[in-house]
C-alpha cells in the first residue's frame, strides 16, 4: 500500500517553557537548556482506533538549523511522533527563530478567554490504523488560533 498522510488535530490543554540549564541537566536532558513541550489529547480519531490518546510535543531550540531529510515526494521529515501505550511522543528540533516564534504566540495568546490553540500535524503511514508500539514520520504541523464562537 501506498504512503498516505494521516492527520491528527488536538487543542493546546497545557504547554510548558524549560528555560533554565540547571533544570535541564537535573532533568537528564542535557541540551540547551531551551525546550517547548506541547500537551493535549486526540480524541475519537479513526487512525488512533477511536481510542482518546495523549500527546506530548517537545520542541528543542537547536544551535544550528537543523537538516531535515526529505521524503520521495519532497515532504520534509519534521520528527518522528511515538506511539507508546496510548502515549504519541515527539521530540523536535527547531532553529531559534522558530523556535522564539512559537513560545511568543504561545505566551500571547495561551491566556486569552475564549482562545484556544489548535494543533494538526500530519504522518506518513501506508496502513489505516496506526500500527501498536510503532514510530511514524511527521512531515507537517500547524497551529491556529480559534476563538470561541
Amino acid at each position: 500500500m501506498m504512503q498516505t498522510t494521516q492527520t491528527l488535530s488536538f487543542p493546546i490543554n497545557n504547554w510548558g517553557h524549560l528555560y533554565s540549564l540547571q533544570q535541564a541537566v537535573s532533568h537528564n536532558d542535557q541540551l540547551t537548556g531551551r525546550k517547548l513541550s506541547l500537551h493535549g489529547r486526540i480524541l475519537n480519531n479513526p487512525f488512533l482506533n477511536n481510542v482518546d490518546t495523549n500527546i506530548t510535543l517537545e520542541f528543542i531550540q537547536s544551535d544550528t538549523p537543523p537538516l531535515y531529510t526529505k521524503t520521495d515526494n519532497a515532504l520534509h521529515i519534521l520528527g518522528d511522533l511515538s506511539l507508546t501505550q496510548q502515549h504519541l511522543i515527539s521530540c523536535i528540533q527547531v532553529d531559534r527563530s522558530v523556535f522564539e516564534e512559537m513560545r511568543r504566540n504561545l505566551m500571547e495568546y495561551a491566556d486569552i478567554e475564549g482562545i484556544h490553540i489548535m494543533v494538526s500535524l500530519d504522518v506518513l503511514s501506508d496502513v489505516q490504523h496506526w500500527p501498536a508500539n510503532k514510530t511514524l514520520k511527521i512531515v507537517q504541523l500547524n497551529y491556529a488560533m480559534k476563538g470561541d464562537g
